[in-house]
């Protein structure tokens, strides 16, 4: 994946750009982020839906190893910049706006 593949907007969530054609399968979509959310984040174990979710990924297409490392890119991506040192021209800056307040 290269580094325009997905953006971290100031909410903190990471926006793929290169999701392909989705504009047909939105409902399916809808349906695939729905079961995922209710089987992952509420650990349901209904047959049906875990039967549903994986046929809906392999109509999709989705793989869980592309998710992993856009993921991972982004963490490091947040991490890299929170571990930025500044200057002493931006922390004089920084006192002085604080100062002014």
């Amino acid at each position: 994946m290269a580094d325009k593949d997905f953006e971290i907007n100031e909410f903190g969530e990471v926006l793929r750009n290169s999701m392909g054609n989705r504009v047909e399968d939105d409902a399916l979509w809808n349906e695939y982020h729905q079961l995922e959310y209710e089987i992952v984040s509420h650990n349901d174990k209904n047959p049906e839906k875990l039967k549903r979710f994986e046929e809906l990924k392999k109509q999709l297409g989705v793989d869980d190893n592309a998710k992993k490392n856009a993921f991972f890119k982004a963490k490091e991506k947040i991490k890299a910049e929170t571990q930025k040192t500044m200057s002493v021209s931006e922390l004089l800056a920084m006192r002085n706006s604080i100062q002014n307040e």
